[in-house]
């Protein structure tokens, strides 16, 4: 499967030193066919960030930077990893940003900010989408973070599908998915979609090399009765291969809110000098038979983050998918002894 770095054109402004790093990305296409992409800029070195806003005409590049995000309203630590919707608001453009508040401690929640030009936004009063809201059960959380959002076709209706990690404690999050109906309020009780333990490639909580968890999770639709999830996952290697663990990984559902199945981890780390790399946090973009995926990688642990970008032919994930989602055949009784 071939990539390529996308590149990007920055703005000289004299801040931008500061902002040289680039992950997280969610692209929304305008009605014109531009395509717009928000992701988080910063430096893992002080794990400060900002939303930075880029423009281009393909999804794979190259992207102009635009002035980065004015977020009004919306405090945390770490308000950043952004998932876009653009919508219509009054026959005009409503730009909405589901944004994380924190993930490196407790009390997170998944924020919501609109704006009217995509550059300047106001918080909601209430998060969409708090600890709170899920359902107390044999997994306490902490905090939620790392949100992804989609939309999806049911029975003639259009429905919303908000993935998000929810961390038992920090860092150690499985994935949660909500729906809710297009132009409705209420979001649904969100359902645990999958659960670290369920996927045989990530390491396991409690272990001693234990990294992270499952995060940066997205839904995608590929038929009525198949969807997709495309997410992050670490692998089960020792604490000194930090670093190239990190992976894109893909799982399979027949209904969009799961559970899912763990697929498999699709996308191999570009190599480099320094060691083999990790990637992780795609996004996709559906170009009709194909989709592409945007996603972040890094040359190994400390080196700076950038982003990649592949297609995947969509007939072939629907091949895959309903492979690993169709019923096992029982097994056969054996026969009854002869008298």
């Amino acid at each position: 499967m071939k990539s390529h770095r996308i590149e990007f054109r920055r703005l000289k402004d004299e801040d931008r030193d500061s902002y040289f790093e680039i992950k997280d990305p969610s692209v929304v296409r305008a009605a014109d066919g531009t395509y717009y992409m928000y992701a988080s800029l910063g430096t893992s070195v002080t794990q400060e960030w900002v939303v930075g806003r880029f423009a281009a005409k393909d999804p794979g590049g190259p992207w102009q930077e635009l002035p980065h995000a004015k977020i009004a309203g919306v405090t945390g630590t770490e308000v950043c990893a952004p998932a876009m919707v653009l919508g219509e608001k009054d026959g005009k453009p409503e730009w909405q940003m589901y944004v994380q508040t924190t993930c490196f401690r407790e009390n997170g929640v998944i924020a919501l900010a609109t704006s009217t030009d995509g550059e300047h936004f106001t918080g909601t009063a209430k998060p969409p989408m708090a600890k709170e809201d899920v359902p107390k059960g044999a997994i306490p959380l902490v905090g939620l973070y790392d949100v992804g959002m989609s939309d999806i076709t049911q029975g003639g209706k259009t429905f919303e599908a908000m993935a998000f990690s929810g961390y038992r404690s920090v860092g150690n999050g499985d994935v949660y998915i909500s729906l809710r109906e297009k132009g409705t309020d209420e979001w649904q009780t969100p359902k645990l979609a999958l659960q670290q333990e369920d996927v045989p490639f990530h390491n396991r909580p409690g272990a001693p090399n234990y990294e992270w968890g499952l995060e940066g999770a997205k839904v995608v639709q590929l038929a009525d009765d198949a969807y997709l999830m495309i997410g992050v996952a670490f692998l089960d290697k020792s604490n000194a291969e930090r670093g190239t663990r990190q992976r894109v990984f893909l799982a399979a559902a027949n209904t969009p809110d799961g559970p899912f199945l763990p697929m498999r981890t699709p996308i191999e780390p570009t190599a480099y000098p320094e060691g083999t790399g990790e990637n992780g946090h795609p996004d996709t973009v559906d170009l009709g038979d194909k989709l592409g995926i945007i996603y972040q990688e890094r040359a190994g642990e400390g080196k700076p983050w950038h982003l990649r970008y592949t297609e995947m032919a969509k007939d072939e994930l629907l091949l895959e998918v309903r492979a690993r989602i169709a019923p096992k055949p029982a097994a056969a009784k054996p026969a009854a002894p002869k008298p």
